[in-house]
């Protein structure tokens, strides 16, 4: 009966067969590395949701709860943003009520009306070389916001003290006595495409890791078995055999996940701050889950010892076998489909279904299963190829020999890199689709009007005269201005049809310089011709000015009736004819609270690149909430957004599967490596017998290169029908598959660089081994 002494003294055994000796402390400190960078890069992606957690927090922190001035409500605060050049720029407006309110988190108090309170990224913008044409929207700068009221350290956020807001407003919310009370607002999330996209390329970045991790604890695997098997022929027992493999394998992954929490913590300092696509987290943030901590902490010992006693089956039951180093057993198929076949089933039913993120888990699992298919069919996938080379130079002939000898450490230690390679060729599928078909939807299918530049600003409450008047001076004095004309507008909505049109209020001399009318009185409306949805004598219902939002159940939207008469008028297109329902004078009786201002631009070839920034300054100067910008006719702002956060994706994890690429290439050396030291005495044979250096060099190369074109073909196929699948669970697909050849032929590229750069730095090592005097070190 085994006793916990018995295991002790096993455990104990091993843990000095994998210290005793100065190769042994080589592949324990290669081990180790190995194991470490892999557990640091589990922990920072275990990190990834109290990140996510934590920036969503502080976001709900900044908003109340939506009381109203009666309910308590001590602070009023309201959302608002702008732009400069191609960064959104958020903000929040804050209106004390009492001066005994809350506190918006990262202040040390609440900004009063006309001063601003900035986050560090945007007083860097602010004081730098370009902070001149930002200045005019914040130029009372009072304070810099805390790290506790920042989503991430490089937000573009401000805080505006106001005494404009109105509690009756849909888009203002009140707070009692504490900030982020009940949070009502959301922030901006991804697609399906992009979930899927996201999904599938967390996927391709971890599950090598593991792939990699595992391959690292059975380095030296040759020298562990042929030393076991000797004690089993002197009579230890097949537990004993097991108990001291996982001793030794213990050692390497104990200390690997000491060295990967320090690397962790270390990591975790360098990467504050940092930005990557955009995107920049806190030191604190970066905290792993503690049930996913704890699992990669104990978890990667045990996949450790798992491992290794599983290669120790052919040692234990035919311990003769291998002290002879006999060629191994042909490997058998079947089982090695299993994780492939269970895999790309659960793709078939997602692609069959996918509708929503609720579909997610399955998903993944599915792509899992996929990748761990890989390296379990690697092998069987190798040897059947090597075993049906025959001939060839001696360099052949030598590298094929090796590799049907043994082929299992060569295909292991190109299987992380298989499984990258596939990953990758799937994610570049999935992205080439999704942007072809977003490409195709938002191309027009009928001829338009060549692309002409045009700007608009719009404004959150009507303007009088004389306003309008300085208002068009204004834009008319910036450089790249052809023509500009301001009115008031309103916009009409219904239940049948949310958006009806726009209408345009103007007086009769503004009416006279837009249209062709014989006359004008003021109480006049006019329809351009055969344009109008709108009835007369209809009652409807318009949009409050604060940009279409929703408005309380308690507060119905203004409602407005159509006048009786009605004349026929055209309208310039420069004007945005096609968007016009009617054009009335004020005595039209418009609501006031539905009225905007709305400036139409013309622009020359002259205009510069900053004219945007410049047309927010002119509507930052007379309005507290606005809109300005710049468009190209047949162009699609929400195409644009489209594409920018499918490249910020698509750059975000190829940069990741690159990075890993690199990390598993060193291991690959590392293998390769190993592997000359096991064969040294045959190398050194063959330098006694007069076999030229430059024969050896080549064999090495192929030895290298066979295992990864066996590799990259493998999961060249694999990363295609992943891809497709995935592509094909999209809702938007419309049946055509687009495969990235160029990023393709990158990836092929990079294996082939791997291949190369190893085999160079193996090569001081191969001429060591290969020297006559190494016979005397057996």
């Amino acid at each position: 009966m085994t006793t916990a002494q018995d295991w002790m003294r096993d455990l104990a055994f091993g843990l000095r067969l994998a210290v005793t000796g100065r190769r042994a402390w080589g592949r324990l400190v290669v081990t180790a590395a190995g194991v470490g960078l892999g557990v640091a890069l589990l922990l920072a992606a275990a990190s990834i949701p109290n990140v996510n957690a934590s920036s969503d927090a502080r976001f709900d922190a900044r908003w109340g709860a939506g009381a109203a001035v009666g309910d308590g409500a001590s602070v009023l605060v309201a959302e608002t943003s702008t732009q400069f050049r191609e960064e959104w720029v958020q903000g929040v407006w804050v209106q004390n009520l009492r001066p005994d309110g809350p506190v918006a988190p990262g202040l040390r108090q609440n900004p009063r009306p006309g001063e601003v309170v900035v986050s560090p990224a945007l007083q860097e913008i602010l004081s730098g070389p370009d902070g001149a044409l930002l200045q005019p929207r914040f130029p009372n700068v009072v304070g810099v916001i805390a790290d506790e009221g920042l989503i991430a350290p490089n937000e573009l956020f401000f805080y505006a003290g106001t005494d404009a807001l109105s509690p009756q407003s849909s888009s203002v919310s009140g707070v009692v006595d504490h900030f982020g009370e009940a949070p009502g607002h959301s922030r901006t999330t991804f697609s399906t495409d992009e979930w899927l996209m996201l999904a599938l390329g967390l996927a391709a970045l971890l599950v090598p890791i593991v792939v990699y991790v595992a391959a690292t604890t059975r380095l030296a695997e040759t020298a562990r078995q042929r030393r076991l098997s000797a004690m089993r022929l002197v009579g230890a027992g097949g537990e004993q055999i097991r108990r001291m493999a996982a001793g030794e394998a213990l050692a390497g992954a104990l200390l690997g996940v000491v060295l990967g929490w320090a690397l962790f913590f270390l990591g975790r300092t360098l990467a504050s701050g940092v930005t990557v696509v955009r995107t920049a987290v806190f030191e604190f943030d970066i905290t792993p889950v503690w049930w996913l901590a704890l699992l990669v902490t104990a978890g990667i010992p045990a996949v450790a010892v798992v491992v290794t006693i599983g290669s120790l089956a052919q040692a234990i039951a035919d311990p003769l076998d291998v002290t002879r180093r006999t060629v191994s057993r042909r490997r058998r198929l079947g089982w090695r489909l299993v994780p492939l076949g269970l895999g790309l089933l659960g793709l078939l039913a997602v692609a069959a279904g996918f509708d929503s993120v609720d579909d997610l888990p399955l998903f993944v699992v599915s792509v899992v299963l996929v990748l761990v298919g890989i390296p379990v069919l690697l092998p069987w996938c190798v040897e059947r190829a090597v075993g049906r080379l025959r001939g060839g130079s001696t360099a052949w002939q030598l590298a094929i020999g090796r590799l049907q000898l043994a082929s299992g450490p060569a295909a292991r230690s190109v299987s992380a890199i298989a499984v990258v390679v596939a990953g990758v060729i799937a994610l570049q599928t999935l992205v080439a689709t999704v942007e072809a078909e977003r490409a195709d939807r938002n191309t027009p299918r009928e001829a338009v009007q060549p692309a002409s530049a045009e700007g608009r600003i719009t404004g959150e409450r009507p303007a009088d005269a004389a306003e309008i008047g300085r208002i068009e001076q204004e834009v008319r004095s910036l450089p790249g201005i052809d023509d500009v004309q301001v009115a008031t507008t309103a916009q009409v909505t219904g239940k049948k049809d949310p958006a009806t049109g726009t209408l345009l209020i103007a007086d009769c001399a503004q009416i006279a310089r837009l249209l062709s009318v014989p006359d004008c009185r003021d109480g006049d409306a006019f329809v351009p011709a055969g344009r109008s949805p709108l009835r007369p004598g209809e009652r409807v219902e318009l949009v409050e000015s604060s940009f279409g939002m929703e408005f309380r159940a308690s507060t119905p939207p203004p409602a407005w009736d159509v006048p009786e008469s009605v004349r026929p008028a055209t309208v310039p297109f420069r004007f945005g004819a096609d968007d016009i329902a009617m054009v009335l004078t004020p005595a039209a009786g418009v609501p006031a609270e539905a009225q905007n201002l709305e400036a139409y631009i013309r622009l020359n070839q002259a205009a510069p690149n900053d004219l945007s920034d410049r047309l927010r300054n002119v509507a930052a100067a007379h309005f507290a909430d606005y809109s300005a910008w710049i468009t190209t006719t047949g162009s699609s702002s929400m195409a644009a957004e489209e594409e920018s956060a499918v490249a910020a994706i698509r750059a975000a994890l190829l940069a990741g599967a690159l990075l890993t690429f690199a990390l598993i290439g060193c291991s690959l050396f590392v293998s390769a490596a190993e592997q000359i030291q096991e064969r040294r005495r045959p190398l050194a044979v063959l330098g006694a017998v007069g076999v030229p250096r430059r024969t050896l060099r080549r064999s090495q190369l192929l030895q290298n290169a066979v295992p990864m074109l066996v590799a990259t073909a493998l999961a060249t196929v694999v990363g295609m029908l992943l891809g497709t699948l995935t592509a094909v669970a999209t809702n938007s697909l419309r049946g055509r598959i687009v495969f990235d050849l160029p990023g393709m032929l990158g990836l092929f590229a990079f294996a082939a660089a791997a291949v190369l750069v190893v085999t160079a730095l193996t090569l001081p090592a191969l001429g060591r081994a290969a020297h006559p005097t190494g016979l005397r070190t057996e």
